[in-house]
């Protein structure tokens, strides 16, 4: 896949490597706790999913076990994560896409409900990537979107601003990442912190007029 330059040429690599260690269960103790916080807030029915930056599949997991009849898809820049995806146990029939967040191979509108998790700290261009998952997101659907905030980076010089940069990972404030989102067309129902480092975000897209 062609290189865009608003993802860091490191996170390639680094997704390679990652994608060996993810599903460990040192790491799933914090992922699998956000997944599991993500589906307690979703709604009780959904007939199509999306969840972009899905790495190994293990949300899809969860959701297709949840809605085995949803249509179910998960999109990632790394094919290592997708290689990994790919071999699990699915309880319903999930679609794995390679691609970018800035440009995903879907229609306007066409999921009711749509994830991302622990992935938009590699987005240098934010407010586009908002932009895509608002617009595959259906009128009324739901985007849960759960992301680093500053943290403790804003207790060091220049973490009290909107953004500041650490290598390739962007920690963004909780303001910032809710003002970008409402500029998308969403409606940001609930916030809530992740402890240690993360933050929750249920936004709905506003219905067509």
């Amino acid at each position: 896949m062609q290189h865009d330059p608003r993802t860091s040429p490191i996170v390639e690599p680094l997704f390679r490597l990652w994608s060996r260690v993810y599903d460990l269960g040192i790491f799933q103790a914090y992922y699998g706790r956000v997944h599991d916080r993500i589906l307690e807030l979703a709604p009780p029915e959904v007939a199509s999913a999306l969840d972009v930056g899905c790495g190994t599949g293990e949300l899809l997991v969860k959701l297709a076990r949840r809605w085995p009849d949803a249509r179910l898809a998960g999109l990632d820049l790394s094919a290592p994560m997708l290689a990994q995806a790919a071999a699990k146990p699915f309880a319903a029939e999930v679609e794995l896409v390679e691609g970018s967040v800035y440009a995903t191979p879907f229609a306007d509108g066409e999921f009711e409900l749509v994830t991302n998790t622990l992935s938009s700290h590699f987005y240098r261009d934010f407010p586009a990537a908002a932009r895509e998952l608002t617009r595959v997101t259906a009128p009324g659907g739901r985007l849960m979107m759960a992301s680093l905030g500053n943290g403790l980076r804003r207790l060091l010089p220049g973490g009290l601003g909107r953004e500041s940069r650490m290598g390739a990972i962007i920690h963004r404030s909780p303001r910032e990442q809710r003002r970008v989102l409402e500029d998308a067309g969403l409606v940001v129902e609930h916030v809530e912190s992740i402890f240690p480092v993360g933050w929750l975000y249920v936004a709905r897209r506003a219905q067509r007029t």
